[in-house]
């Protein structure tokens, strides 16, 4: 997991594959014009959601993981708190594997939770736990999905 300014993602490059593509869109796209939907950058290897998301409590936000994407999650409207969990703890799996969707979703509470201000991206890797999308109103956001090298 990675926790950083927007402004140092190309920083990352050694870790997250077409960062360059990535960090050319960002500067040149209005986020906040952005609709909700899908932009393909590279197919399926790159892409991009931009997503209205309603809000929720902790409480209300399981634990997710991805095995074949990183993905990189920008707020655009407002700050959000995500929960962060290593899965390598007790946090077996509520909801098996969906391949075509890649995610499957976990049981029991995050270990830690982070405050990802406007400005700021979040990255977790295939395995990593996340809780994305705790606000208390409705927040749009973009979720950069990366193909994982290998």
């Amino acid at each position: 997991m990675i926790l950083d300014s927007i402004d140092r993602l190309a920083c990352y490059g050694r870790v997250i594959p077409m960062i360059d593509r990535i960090v050319d869109f960002l500067d040149n796209t209005d986020l906040d014009s952005l609709e909700p939907g899908r932009i393909d950058l590279q197919g399926s290897d790159l892409y991009v959601n931009v997503n209205l998301q309603k809000s929720k409590t902790r409480a209300e936000a399981p634990i997710e993981s991805h095995s074949e994407y990183i993905d990189i999650q920008i707020p655009i409207s407002r700050d959000e708190e995500m929960g962060y969990s290593s899965l390598s703890y007790s946090h077996p799996v509520s909801v098996p594997y969906d391949a075509d969707k890649d995610i499957a979703f976990h049981e029991g509470a995050c270990d830690s939770y982070l405050n990802v201000r406007k400005g700021m991206f979040v990255v977790f890797f295939p395995g990593e736990g996340h809780a994305p999308g705790i606000v208390d109103s409705d927040i749009l956001k973009i979720i950069i999905k990366v193909r994982k090298p290998c």
